[in-house]
């Protein structure tokens, strides 16, 4: 008998944590290659890594792309429309105005005037890969191809194309820690992602370095030159590349959660670039049809 009640026992017990295990499946996390040299211990036992609630948020964000150059006489009027839709938007919408075009011509350095580079590797690269771009100032919004050329609205479009993407429903939800280390000018970046809803596909996690405010010369339509314009949330770089770093490639389950952990560096170029002007947009984009589902936005 006691042999039976023992057998008993540990068959609640594995049923019991089986049933857990279905339930709260562990979630899955990667180190993306964390630098420790980096933190200022040194030593990774020594770091307090985030602790995540529940993530509450029930609304779908926007992200515009505003394709600038501070040649393109055309772009001020189109950074007012960008400008005015993440104001009257607050914590929804979200602009990176990325200086990008295939010849960058609209981006070139012209002494004594033009002499900031606000072009990344990761702008020209969107302009040709994500087919269709046909001049600045264009622009993406979630990169939902129902623009005037797949991906690629006129600035003209903006307004009516984000009132449909924030209508569009919830499928990802994002939350991101940070730790800034003063005495090595570095940021540990951890993002959590969650599917809301069952998907396929080929999902990526994407974080752009923006700055909040660079002033600089741009050209007006008038054909005078702005000497001391301000250049709003700039792209300056990629903190995992062009196209971020993969999660998901296959069928996903609502409920699932990826964790990714990232360390940078942050440059030491000029004052635009201290930690107060800096704030990071993230998104999880689909690769193969470039949409964006989810993004958020922090200030560092």
């Amino acid at each position: 008998m006691k042999n039976f009640i023992a057998l008993i026992s540990i068959i609640c017990f594995l049923a019991f944590f089986s049933c857990d295990k279905v339930e709260n499946p562990i979630p899955v996390s990667y180190d993306d290659g964390l630098n420790w040299d980096l933190f200022p211990n040194g030593d990774s036992a020594d770091y307090a890594w985030p602790t995540w609630l529940a993530n509450t948020n029930t609304y779908r964000n926007v992200l515009i792309e505003d394709f600038t150059g501070h040649l393109c006489t055309n772009c001020p009027a189109a950074a007012v429309i960008a400008s005015s839709l993440e104001t009257n938007n607050p914590g929804k919408v979200f602009v990176a105005s990325i200086h990008a075009s295939p010849d960058g011509s609209f981006q070139e350095i012209q002494p004594p005037e033009f002499i900031a580079d606000f072009t990344t590797d990761a702008g020209n690269n969107y302009t040709t890969d994500m087919p269709g771009f046909l001049g600045n100032p264009m622009g993406t919004i979630n990169r939902l191809d129902d623009g005037f050329s797949g991906v690629w609205y006129f600035d003209s479009d903006w307004a009516l194309a984000t009132s449909n993407a924030l209508a569009a429903p919830l499928q990802i939800n994002l939350q991101l820690q940070h730790n800034h280390f003063a005495s090595t000018n570095a940021i540990f970046v951890h993002t959590e992602t969650e599917f809301t809803t069952d998907l396929d596909g080929i999902y990526n996690v994407v974080l752009y370095l923006i700055r909040d405010t660079v002033i600089a010369s741009q050209k007006l339509n008038t054909g005078a030159t702005e000497e001391e314009y301000h250049h709003h949330s700039v792209l300056t770089d990629n903190i995992n590349g062009t196209w971020g770093t993969q999660m998901v490639n296959g069928t996903i389950a609502a409920g699932e959660k990826f964790y990714n952990n990232f360390s940078y560096q942050i440059p030491s170029t000029d004052s635009t670039f201290s930690i107060e002007n800096l704030s990071l947009i993230t998104y999880v984009c689909n690769r193969e049809t470039y949409e964006i589902l989810q993004v958020i936005k922090t200030k560092l």
